[in-house]
């Protein structure tokens, strides 16, 4: 009998949690060590959002990409080597299009760090192979809560999905000055709401939490961090929400995390 995954969704944060000791990071250590180990994992991340066909990692031994700017040099220094998996992306690339959802099969697209640096810290050793799955901020979250059901029957497979973006993403604000007036209390709202519906199983809102959930265009100016969330969700087909982990960086970007059983 195959191994069930439960899918989760993880807050990735700062870039610096590569090489930070906080509380997320050794709850993420953590985390690795506690899940029974995976044959594959399979990432929706944030920083893979593309316009046109998903794009669905295809190489054996893509890269690591340091898509962001501005740090320190020890960032741009890390590898994190884990292999791809071919065969099981052109699984999930032929039953997205038997869906009807056009794919693009890359072999050059590498691991973006909404990737890395969380395997990184629940996977050191590198040693379990990776798919990836682009999202689409310019679809429907309910189109993005489709790719994960498309996927849900891997978890059985012994297969780990994962969401990784934010419950709260507000990057801006956390370097504008003066903040804005009230700012904490609408990140709370916001991820209290997000919560109170994962834990009520409330697809229905969720799917539709740019109009019904609290400061949520504050929350998310843009919809990237999000997105990982409803897809996992797609993919949890149902299975109830347990939150995980909750942390908060830079006051306002929220770091929760939740597993769905």
């Amino acid at each position: 009998m195959q191994q069930h995954q439960p899918p989760l969704f993880i807050s990735h944060g700062s870039p610096m949690m590569a090489v930070e000791n906080s509380n997320t990071s050794r709850f993420l250590q953590r985390l690795g060590q506690q899940l029974p180990t995976p044959k594959a994992i399979v990432v929706f991340s944030a920083h893979l959002d593309v316009t046109d066909d998903v794009v669905i990692t295809a190489g054996e031994r893509p890269k690591t990409i340091h898509d962001f700017y501005g740090f320190p040099d020890e960032l741009y220094q890390i590898r994190y080597p884990a292999l791809g998996e071919p065969a099981l992306a052109k699984k999930i690339a032929d039953t997205f299009m038997s869906a009807g959802i056009k794919v693009n099969l890359s072999p050059t697209q590498g691991w973006d760090h909404g990737v890395w640096i969380p395997l990184r810290l629940m996977y050191p050793q590198a040693n379990i192979p990776i798919v990836q799955i682009s999202i689409n901020t310019r679809v429907s979250a309910a189109e993005n809560y489709r790719y994960g059901q498309l996927i849900a029957p891997l978890k059985h497979d012994n297969i780990l999905i994962i969401g990784s973006g934010g419950v709260s993403h507000n990057l801006n604000e956390t370097f504008r000055q003066p903040k804005t007036p009230n700012a904490v209390a609408m990140m709370n709202a916001f991820t209290h709401w997000v919560e109170d519906k994962l834990l009520n199983n409330d697809t229905k809102s969720l799917l539709n939490y740019l109009s019904l959930a609290p400061y949520a265009q504050f929350n998310h100016p843009t919809q990237e961090h999000f997105l990982p969330l409803i897809a996992v969700l797609g993919a949890s087909e149902t299975s109830s929400a347990k939150k995980i982990h909750q942390d908060v960086e830079f006051e306002l970007l929220a770091l929760d995390a939740y597993s769905f059983n």
